[in-house]
C-alpha cells in the first residue's frame, strides 16, 4: 500500500540496502529527500532505528510508522511515530500527506533548551485557485492563512472524493484541537444532508485519527439539534471566519464540545 501511495504522489522511492557494515547506510540516506521508517516490534527494528538515527544526524526528515503496539517504549520516547497498519489506506494517506506538507525538525532540534522557539505549523502551500471547490472554500482557506495558520486544499479527483475539503493547522488558537483539524464545506444543507456529511466526516476522522472536524455551511445551523459526534462542529462559514479572526475559535469549540458531551447542545 505504501509504495502505491508514493507512486500516486509521483515520489520516486527505493528500499534501503542491507550492507554488512552499517555506516554504508549514510551515503544513501544523504542522497534522499526524506526517510520512511517502518517498525513492527521485531528484532529488525534495531536496524531501522539505526537508519532513523543516521537520518536525524544528517538532517533528513523521517516519517516513522509503528505497525504494532509491540514497538518499544524506548523508541517511542525518542521519536514520534504514526500508529497505523500498512493496509489502512485512508489513514496512511492522510498521515503521509500531513508529513509531506509539514516543516520538520530533527531530534537534536527537539532537544534544544526551552528558550529556543520554532514554529511547527506547516508552511502555506501554493494552491492554485482551480483546486478550490467553491468560493466558500476559498474564503475559509484565505482566512486560515491570513491569521497565521496553514491549510491544505484537497484536489477534486476520484481518489480523494471521500476526503474533507481542507486540512487545517491552527495551533496558535488550540494546538490540541487544531493541529490538525479537518473541514468539510457545503452550500446550503437540510438536516438529512448535514447528517450524511457529518457521517462521512466522522468515518474519515476515525480512520485517520483526527480529533476535530468542522462542517461549514452557507447558512446558520439549526438552533435545536443533537450533533452526531461531540467532535464534529457545524458552523456557518461567516461564524467560523469571525471566531477565527477574533482568536476565539478554540474557546467556542470547547464550549460546544462540553455542551454536546453533556447532552445540552
Amino acid at each position: 500500500m505504501l509504495p502505491n501511495l508514493l507512486g500516486e504522489r509521483q515520489i520516486a522511492w527505493n528500499w534501503s540496502d542491507d550492507p554488512s557494515i552499517g555506516t554504508r547506510y549514510a551515503p544513501a540516506i544523504q542522497r534522499c529527500d526524506f526517510v520512511i521508517a517502518v517498525l513492527d516490534g521485531t528484532q529488525s527494528d534495531q536496524r531501522v532505528l539505526y537508519e532513523v538515527g543516521l537520518a536525524e544526524g544528517l538532517g533528513k526528515p523521517v516519517f516513522s510508522i509503528a505497525t504494532s503496539k509491540r514497538v518499544g517504549s524506548v523508541a517511542r520516547s525518542l521519536f514520534a511515530f504514526v500508529d497505523v497498519k500498512l493496509s489502512e489506506r485512508v489513514a496512511l494517506a492522510f498521515h503521509l500527506d500531513a508529513f509531506l506538507s509539514t516543516p520538520h525538525e530533527t531530534v537534536f532540534e527537539r532537544n534544544r533548551p526551552s528558550g529556543y522557539s520554532k514554529s511547527v505549523e506547516p508552511k502555506e502551500p501554493a494552491v492554485p485557485a482551480r483546486l478550490f471547490h467553491s468560493q466558500l472554500e476559498a474564503r475559509v482557506y484565505a482566512t486560515i492563512t491570513e491569521i497565521g495558520g496553514s491549510a491544505i486544499a484537497e484536489p477534486e479527483d476520484e481518489a480523494s472524493r471521500t476526503r474533507p475539503d481542507l486540512l487545517m493547522w491552527l495551533g496558535s488558537q488550540d494546538s490540541e484541537l487544531f493541529d490538525p483539524a479537518v473541514i468539510e464545506i457545503k452550500g446550503r444543507l437540510d438536516a438529512s444532508g448535514a447528517r450524511r456529511a457529518e457521517q462521512q466526516l466522522l468515518e474519515f476522522m476515525q480512520a485517520a485519527g483526527v480529533g476535530c472536524g468542522f462542517l461549514l455551511t452557507e447558512q446558520e445551523p439549526p438552533q435545536k439539534r443533537r450533533p452526531l459526534s461531540p467532535y464534529i462542529f457545524w458552523l456557518s462559514v461567516d461564524q467560523f471566519i469571525a471566531l477565527a479572526r477574533e482568536g476565539n475559535l478554540g474557546r467556542h469549540v470547547r464550549s460546544l464540545r462540553n455542551r454536546a458531551a453533556h447532552g445540552t447542545a
